[in-house]
């Protein structure tokens, strides 16, 4: 009799086992899709000149995903790891008012740390930091009207690097599934590559704000 009780128990505990380790294992994890306008500027570099130099503006669109880690005291924390298209680069003018322009295009991947409180009802404070990676997937020198005057930034004649990372940031508000976020970019990386033509050690710099919609 008591071998079946025993027994009993024992079918019981493994019956409720993976129940249970579901439980503790459960993560809490949403997608968001973001698109939205980004200014950027080359830091630390003048390609022409004696031109007036202007802001590039461009699109950041992508998607992340939110895996909530911890909950403390009303604030929630998270780990965001995301893909982007990036719009960035600089642009130009001559003394002839002559457009010159870098239309850089990047596929960044961001990974960050993200810290949410709520603030009313439905509505949600976020901040969001930590690295990023970039990589070129497309940058044209603009330097005329003309073909000839074309080229791939990033290509075997082209000045600058592939690879980009650097820091990410950013802080935005979320109501019910709607997000608003307002955050900026900062490269570590040297782009130059090409030092027997251009001077000097641009780094990515730029500024975006998106609206989002989370899943």
């Amino acid at each position: 009799m008591k071998k079946m009780i025993f027994g009993a128990l024992a079918a019981l505990s493994l019956l409720t086992l993976p129940a249970t380790a579901q439980e503790e294992c459960d993560l809490d994890v949403d997608f968001s899709v973001h698109v939205g306008y980004q200014g950027s500027f080359l830091k630390d570099f003048t390609a022409y000149p004696g031109a007036t130099r202007s802001l590039h503006s461009g699109v950041r669109v992508g998607v992340d995903a939110d895996f909530e880690v911890y909950e403390y005291e009303g604030f929630e924390f998270g780990i965001r790891p995301g893909v982007f298209f990036s719009q960035k680069g600089e642009r130009y003018k001559d003394n002839a008012d002559k457009a010159l322009s870098y239309d850089l295009n990047y596929l960044d991947i961001p990974v960050t740390l993200r810290v949410s409180r709520e603030v009313a009802d439905d509505l949600d404070l976020i901040a969001n930091v930590g690295p990023y990676l970039g990589i070129g997937l497309y940058g044209k020198n603009i330097a005329g009207s003309t073909s000839s005057e074309k080229h791939d930034s990033f290509g075997e004649d082209g000045e600058l690097r592939r690879i980009d990372s650097g820091l990410i940031g950013s802080i935005g508000l979320k109501y019910d599934d709607l997000l608003l976020t307002v955050g900026g970019q900062y490269g570590f990386v040297d782009q130059l590559k090409d030092t027997k033509r251009l001077t000097g050690s641009p780094k990515n710099a730029n500024f975006f704000v998106m609206v989002g919609y989370e899943f």
